[in-house]
């Protein structure tokens, strides 16, 4: 980040703010000293999540209702941003919707969806910050997933919409560069939840096989902490990275399966679960 001396202390947005690893993202920049603005589309739980950063950190925390696969609320977003910060130095993209399913089963409008949230709204949120970010010279960082990078079984239009994001997210760090704008992509696998391996339930059609329900879609990489993610995320606008996969080890395998796509294929399928 830029030496700003002549400012007031800076400003960070988190899209999906209120709850799991955007509200854990949010708890890290609020007690670095960031003043944190959370973004979500149901006000009462962005004033909860507003209440419980309020009360253990000591920087400024205020909530705004948006859905930001919306580009008229998005415009609004960013026009209260302007008149109530002034600057923006981190924006965090981190609303996201995963699936479960078959591609053959995978409906258009489901696809649809799940691009619109993954993706549209990166884009929309990214699009109106870049002049302010420009002033900051700030951080983009997208929050994207394990199917930003790998294509597993069982998990519908989830990694359709996460590699979108992946080239997104490249594209738009290449173009903004020369104007000292720097994004980054953080791709996590499973992350901890109290709901793990039965959030799915009402979706997984009798087909397919238990894994279907498990995070991941049975991969065998244990859940990581939002806690862990969340300051894994703050390091990587600090020190600008343009791209981190957690757990770390798995770059390798992805890198192998890159150079050789068989074998890459053979990796996924040790890499999950064949137990029906």
């Amino acid at each position: 980040m830029a030496n700003r001396t002549d400012v007031a202390e800076p400003v960070a947005l988190i899209t999906g703010g209120s709850a799991g690893l955007g509200l854990a993202i949010a708890k890290h920049f609020s007690t670095s000293g960031y003043r944190v603005l959370l973004v979500g589309r149901k006000l009462e739980l962005l004033e909860s999540a507003k209440a419980k950063l309020s009360t253990a950190c000591q920087s400024s925390v205020q909530a705004y209702a948006c859905d930001v696969t919306e580009p008229a609320q998005v415009e609004e977003l960013f026009e209260f941003v302007k008149s109530e910060f002034k600057q923006l130095d981190v924006l965090v993209n981190c609303v996201g919707e995963s699936d479960r399913g078959l591609i053959e089963d995978l409906a258009p409008d489901r696809l649809q969806k799940l691009i619109e949230v993954n993706l549209l709204s990166a884009l929309l949120c990214t699009q109106k910050a870049i002049h302010l970010l420009e002033e900051s010279q700030g951080v983009v960082l997208n929050i994207g997933s394990l199917a930003s990078k790998v294509g597993a079984r069982f998990i519908g239009g989830y990694a359709i919409a996460k590699h979108a994001l992946a080239g997104l997210t490249q594209q738009m760090r290449l173009e903004l560069k020369d104007r000292g704008v720097h994004v980054g992509l953080l791709s996590p696998g499973p992350i901890q939840r109290h709901d793990a391996g039965s959030r799915y339930s009402d979706q997984i059609d009798k087909e397919l096989p238990d894994q279907a329900k498990q995070p991941g879609g049975g991969t065998r990489v244990g859940g990581l902490s939002p806690e862990y993610v969340a300051s894994v995320a703050f390091g990587m606008v600090q020190k600008r990275q343009p791209d981190r996969v957690l757990p770390s080890y798995l770059r390798l395998l992805i890198g192998v399966g890159h150079l050789s796509p068989r074998l890459g294929d053979w990796l996924l399928m040790k890499f999950t679960s064949t137990k029906t």
